[in-house]
């Protein structure tokens, strides 16, 4: 049994905007093959469902059928398309305040999948999708209460999300914006439940885009922010945990 577990993940690709970004990056991991991919949100552009196509096709002809591909929505795959996306694309595990557990050769892994939660609405939001407000608050409560219930089933634990979860891994964007881009509710959530990594997107200018929470690990997998997708080595033992990031740019130990 290894003790590493392995993961690939981006957000933010808006396909066709950023896809030849993720398929050099890719490319540029000679030899790396990943127990899961980890898809933060944003995959297409405006809703447009056929974008994913590209993005799927991709990682099934790199990776093939068996390794897993989870994905939570951004705010490009509109709320109202949801069940379009989950209808087409049935090989992929859809995480929508929801979680999904499996077994690997390494490790039993957990992960908790969200779009997550803004502290103040958009315009565009406080206009037409007022709702979003409670729904917004909703989901820190639920993100807390499920990771909660998984984390004494895991090896690993994850949350992943579109929004970001911390002002953090925003360093790099407009501060007066911060509110737009993430809610920091999740803090508390992540102190208390303490997943071994947090994956999120959405901030597309962040210059500082990994940072860590008392144990747990945050990244901000945005292509257009790293230039890059991000893939990874999480090793836990006796000792406490370790990340080592490898992205087209080279290796980062965490």
């Amino acid at each position: 049994m290894r003790d590493v577990f392995r993961f690939l993940s981006f957000g933010d690709s808006h396909v066709p905007r950023y896809f030849s970004l993720v398929v050099s990056s890719v490319n540029s991991l000679v030899g790396f093959r990943p127990d899961i991919v980890l898809l933060a949100g944003d995959i297409v552009d405006r809703g447009d469902i056929r974008g994913f196509d590209f993005v799927r096709s991709f990682l099934r002809g790199k990776y093939g059928a068996d390794v897993p591909i989870i994905s939570v929505f951004g705010n490009e795959e509109y709320m109202d398309r949801q069940d379009l996306f989950r209808e087409r694309y049935k090989d992929i595990v859809w995480l929508d305040d929801s979680y999904w557990i499996t077994d690997l050769d390494c490790c039993r892994v957990c992960v908790y999948g969200s779009r997550g939660s803004l502290e103040r609405l958009t315009p565009w939001q406080s206009r037409n999708a007022s709702f979003l407000k409670d729904l917004y608050e909703k989901r820190i409560y639920l993100a807390r209460e499920n990771l909660l219930k998984i984390r004494g089933s895991c090896d690993i634990s994850i949350l992943l999300m579109h929004y970001s979860p911390t002002y953090l891994t925003l360093e790099g964007e407009p501060e007066n914006i911060y509110r737009y881009l993430g809610h920091r509710g999740y803090e508390k959530v992540i102190l208390e439940t303490k997943p071994d990594l947090v994956i999120h997107a959405h901030a597309h200018n962040s210059k500082k885009w990994f940072a860590k929470l008392d144990s747990s690990y945050i990244l901000n997998v945005s292509v257009p922010a790293v230039k890059s997708v991000v893939a990874g080595f999480l090793r836990k033992s006796f000792n406490g945990l370790s990340l080592e990031i490898i992205t087209s740019h080279g290796r980062i130990l965490v």
